[in-house]
């Protein structure tokens, strides 16, 4: 999911505690938006932190004025057999600027069929990701290039990896057992950051302090939680609804880092980066705020509510349109099914797994 996403989904599970609806309007608290600070945490800790930790054993800087995809495609194929050889490998690409909105795309993809590398050098593109017409290579052994390796590859997508703007993605390689390969994209990613045990450890951090620096506030008796606790039920609350979002997509997480040591499989009902899931986990968001701040509201008893009938205000603002985001989702995928049975076969097909293979989209 996007980071918005992640922002506001940890601020809807703020407004459920009454006290904390209650602080913010009564005392000018931002304690709603902690949920949000640690809804997004996760992921701001793997893109501004873990990344730039991480160091691949191999690293792919194309050379613009000396194209040759075989090389990319060899160098891939080196980290593969380093993992047969010592259990793990990585490789890192990068993008290949030509100029401040011109960029030169490639494509790495495992066919899982063959066992082999296919990398393919594709035209120059903008930021935007339009593609150039005329600008690819001429070359077509230069072009593409097939490197076959020994191994069996174990992978959740068989795509292709665009890599053409901003930051190329990074693949870890996985020894599995005799003869097989495990793929592992973005290593760094959704691992230690997306664990329950590391919104556990903050959260118990978090408690220690307010338990003896937080006093109680006003009105005690119309709360059954004690205000110190407020905190880190929040920030537990907002850091696991990340989580229980991305497991949804493809990539899953690893759950009870450092007692486990691999990444999870997600769900794979919607790529990270698809607009429609996205917008209704943000609606979904929208509406359970507005609901929680009217109900909780902190007003005299003789204060109308704003939301007069719930069942009423969920059908229309709720389940309507999510019937019709559901209507043109289910829509989309069946276009793109029907798009990808023309192809030769499921590895030249474009489905929403392809995107989670795309560092710049996620």
């Amino acid at each position: 999911m996007k980071g918005f996403t992640h922002f506001i989904s940890g601020i809807a599970v703020a407004s459920f505690f009454p006290q904390a609806v209650h602080m913010a309007s009564q005392e000018q608290s931002f304690i709603l938006c902690l949920g949000g600070i640690f809804g997004i945490m996760p992921d701001t800790l793997d893109f501004k932190f873990a990344r730039y930790f991480h160091k691949s054993d191999i690293e792919i800087r194309p050379d613009p004025k000396n194209l040759d995809a075989r090389v990319i495609a060899e160098s891939v194929a080196d980290a593969i057999r380093k993992a047969e050889k010592e259990g793990r490998g990585t490789v890192q690409l990068h993008t290949m600027q030509l100029g401040s909105n011109l960029w030169r795309s490639y494509t790495l993809a495992f066919d899982s069929a063959t066992s082999e590398v296919v990398v393919e050098i594709g035209p120059e593109v903008d930021t935007g990701q339009m593609p150039f017409e005329g600008t690819e290579l001429k070359d077509p052994a230069k072009a593409s290039a097939r490197v076959k390796v020994e191994s069996q590859f174990l992978q959740q997508f068989d795509k292709k990896s665009q890599i053409a703007i901003m930051t190329g993605p990074c693949f870890e390689f996985v020894k599995r057992g005799e003869g097989k390969i495990e793929i592992v994209f973005l290593p760094w990613h959704r691992t230690w950051s997306h664990s329950f045990t590391l919104g556990l450890l903050i959260s118990f951090l978090v408690g220690l302090y307010t338990f003896f620096m937080v006093a109680e506030g006003p009105n005690p008796e119309m709360y059954s939680i004690p205000r110190w606790l407020l905190y880190p039920l929040i920030i537990l609350f907002g850091s696991m609804v990340h989580i229980i979002e991305d497991s949804t997509g493809f990539m899953g997480n690893n759950l009870f880092y450092p007692f486990t040591k691999d990444r999870t499989n997600g769900l794979g009902l919607m790529s990270a980066a698809e607009a429609i899931p996205n917008f209704l986990f943000v609606w979904t968001s929208i509406i359970c705020i507005l609901y929680n701040l009217d109900r909780f509201r902190y007003a005299p008893i003789s204060t109308p509510p704003g939301i007069e009938s719930t069942t009423s205000f969920f059908f229309w603002f709720y389940g309507i349109p999510v019937a019709v985001m559901a209507y043109f989702f289910f829509k989309g995928k069946r276009e793109k099914e029907l798009k990808g049975k023309g192809k030769s076969s499921d590895f030249d097909s474009a489905t929403s797994v392809e995107r989670e293979t795309d560092a710049s989209i996620i």
